[in-house]
């Protein structure tokens, strides 16, 4: 397996159905806050409705002939507003873990992250904003 020519694939991946398009059929996915699922398309989506530009970079990649572990950084703006309001830059990184079968297609992808990161990263970025944990300026 060629896993730098997949790597290149996997960063240039936009949307729900490229990403879906990474898996086999019957493909399983999880994460720290999402439960072994084969609905990728969800997982797509539901990124794009935090993180309309998620852009994740794969650093580094070692596997065999069916595997692969990647370290990887991800960025993103939050917006608490509205996709209209101000936005709030985060980086993030993680490592996964996939299997593939024969044509490079996940049969298995599993990501390791710190949910922390992120979540600090708004957080700061909202009181520096002034606004509350829901989005709305902070009373006077």
């Amino acid at each position: 397996m060629d896993w730098q020519a997949w790597a290149r694939k996997m960063e240039e991946t936009d949307g729900a159905d490229a990403f879906e398009a990474l898996f086999a059929t019957g493909g399983l996915f999880s994460d720290p806050v999402t439960a072994w699922t084969t609905d990728v398309r969800k997982v797509a989506n539901d990124t794009d409705s935090i993180f309309p530009d998620w852009q994740q970079r794969i650093d580094t990649i070692r596997g065999g002939d069916d595997w692969a572990v990647f370290e990887w950084t991800g960025t993103a703006t939050f917006h608490p507003s509205g996709p209209d309001g101000p936005g709030i830059p985060i980086k993030m990184e993680g490592a996964t873990v996939v299997e593939v079968d024969n044509e490079g297609r996940v049969t298995r992808w599993r990501d390791y992250l710190d949910t922390n990161e992120p979540t600090q990263q708004i957080q700061n970025g909202m009181t520096a904003a002034g606004l509350d944990p829901g989005g709305a300026p902070k009373p006077a």
